[in-house]
C-alpha cells in the first residue's frame, strides 16, 4: 500500500506541476504550462520554437507535414562602411585598415552563444469584456557575457504572439501564424565613432525532402548552392511597407523571415526611428546569412524581426485545438502542434 500511495502522490504532484491554467476561445483549448524555463506554444499542424540559454538564439517554424527551418541569432559585429553602400560585407570587418587605433583593440564581433540569457514571463491578454485569449509574451535577458569588453552590454529578446492580425509600429503581423520578437539593444562597447553595427541570422532550411527555395524581399532568388562570403549583396528595401520579408518555401507550402526596414533608435529620451538595410550571402550549403545594418547608436535601439508562413493551419473540423505554452529551466522552446482529429482547411 504504501508503494501505490507514493506513486500517486508523485502523479497528482506532477499534474499540478504541468497544468496551470486553461480558458476556452472562439470553440478552442488554450492551454499555456511553466516548467523550469521552456516554453512550448501549439497551434493545429504549426510549430513555431524559440531558444536562448547558453547557446545561439534560435528561432524554428516547422509543420506537421515536415517542413521545417531554423533562424539563428548568429551574431553581433562593428564593421565600417567602408563602401558607403549603409549595409555589411564580409570584407568590412576590420575597423582599423587605413589608420592607427587610438587605444587597445578587442575583438568587434560578439557570438551571441556567449551571452546567458534569462527566461521572463509570462504576460498574457485577454480580448476586453470577454475570457478569449488574444495574446502571449515573454522575455530573453541577458545576463551574463561570455566575452571580454561586453560586460556592460545588454540585450533582451522579447517575444510576441498574437492570435489576431495586428498592425505594430506600421509591421503588419498574420494572427496565429506568426511570431514577433523584439531585439533591445543598450550600451554596446563602440570601437570608432564613426562605425555601423550588424545583426546576423542564418536562415537554415532543416528537412531536405522539400525542394526549398529562398527568395528576397524582392523575389529575386538568394544563390544558396555556392559560398558567397565576402560577396554580400544589398537587397533594396520595397515600397512603402515596414515590413521586408525573405521567402522559405517549395511548391506546396510558403513561409518567410520577415525584417523590419527601420528601427526604433532612444535619442536624448525621445525615440525615433531610423533606416534598416538588408545584405544576404550564403555558404553554399543551402543556408542563407542575413545581415541586418543598423547606423550608429549612443542609447538604446530597438528592432522587430518575425518568423510565420503565409498557410493556414490544418484545422480540426470540430473546431478543437490546444495552444500550449510549456517552460522548463536549461533553454527556452517556442512551438506549435497539432491536436486535432478530422483535418480540413480552414
Amino acid at each position: 500500500m504504501k508503494h501505490k500511495a507514493i506513486k500517486i502522490t508523485i502523479g497528482l504532484a506532477f499534474l499540478a506541476l504541468l497544468i496551470v491554467t486553461q480558458v476556452n476561445a472562439d470553440d478552442q483549448d488554450f492551454l499555456w504550462i511553466e516548467d523550469n524555463n521552456q516554453v512550448t506554444f501549439s497551434y493545429y499542424d504549426m510549430h513555431f520554437i524559440a531558444k536562448a540559454g547558453g547557446q545561439v538564439p534560435k528561432f524554428q517554424f516547422m509543420t506537421d507535414a515536415g517542413f521545417e527551418y531554423n533562424v539563428m541569432f548568429h551574431s553581433l559585429t562593428e564593421y565600417l562602411d567602408y563602401n558607403e553602400d549603409g549595409v555589411f560585407q564580409f570584407n568590412e570587418t576590420g575597423l582599423w585598415k587605413e589608420e592607427a587605433p587610438p587605444g587597445p583593440v578587442f575583438s568587434n564581433t560578439l557570438p551571441l552563444s556567449s551571452v546567458r540569457f534569462i527566461f521572463n514571463g509570462f504576460d498574457v491578454e485577454y480580448t476586453e469584456g470577454t475570457e478569449e485569449l488574444s495574446a502571449v509574451h515573454f522575455n530573453y535577458t541577458s545576463e551574463t557575457i561570455n566575452a571580454p569588453n561586453y560586460g556592460d552590454f545588454e540585450i533582451t529578446i522579447v517575444v510576441h504572439l498574437y492570435l489576431n492580425d495586428q498592425v505594430v509600429d506600421g509591421y503588419e503581423l498574420i494572427g496565429g501564424q506568426e511570431m514577433k520578437f523584439d531585439v533591445i539593444m543598450n550600451n554596446w562597447p563602440w570601437q570608432r565613432e564613426d562605425s555601423n553595427l550588424a545583426m546576423r541570422f542564418d536562415i537554415i532550411p532543416m528537412n531536405t525532402a522539400y525542394n526549398y527555395r529562398l527568395n528576397d524581399t524582392n523575389g529575386n532568388p538568394v544563390n544558396t548552392k555556392e559560398n558567397t562570403t565576402g560577396y554580400e549583396y544589398k537587397v533594396l528595401n520595397h515600397g512603402d511597407a515596414v515590413k521586408e520579408q525573405i521567402s522559405i518555401g517549395d511548391e506546396q507550402y510558403q513561409a518567410f523571415f520577415a525584417y523590419a526596414n527601420q528601427a526604433q533608435y532612444l535619442i536624448n529620451n525621445s525615440y525615433e526611428y531610423k533606416t534598416v538595410n538588408c545584405s544576404v550571402s550564403s555558404l553554399g550549403d543551402g543556408s542563407v546569412q542575413t545581415y541586418l545594418s543598423f547606423e550608429h547608436f549612443d542609447d538604446e535601439v530597438t528592432y522587430d524581426p518575425s518568423v510565420g508562413t503565409l498557410e493556414d493551419p490544418v484545422i480540426d473540423k470540430a473546431g478543437f485545438g490546444v495552444i500550449e505554452i510549456v517552460t522548463i529551466s536549461s533553454v527556452s522552446v517556442l512551438a506549435i502542434t497539432l491536436l486535432s482529429r478530422k483535418i480540413g482547411k480552414k
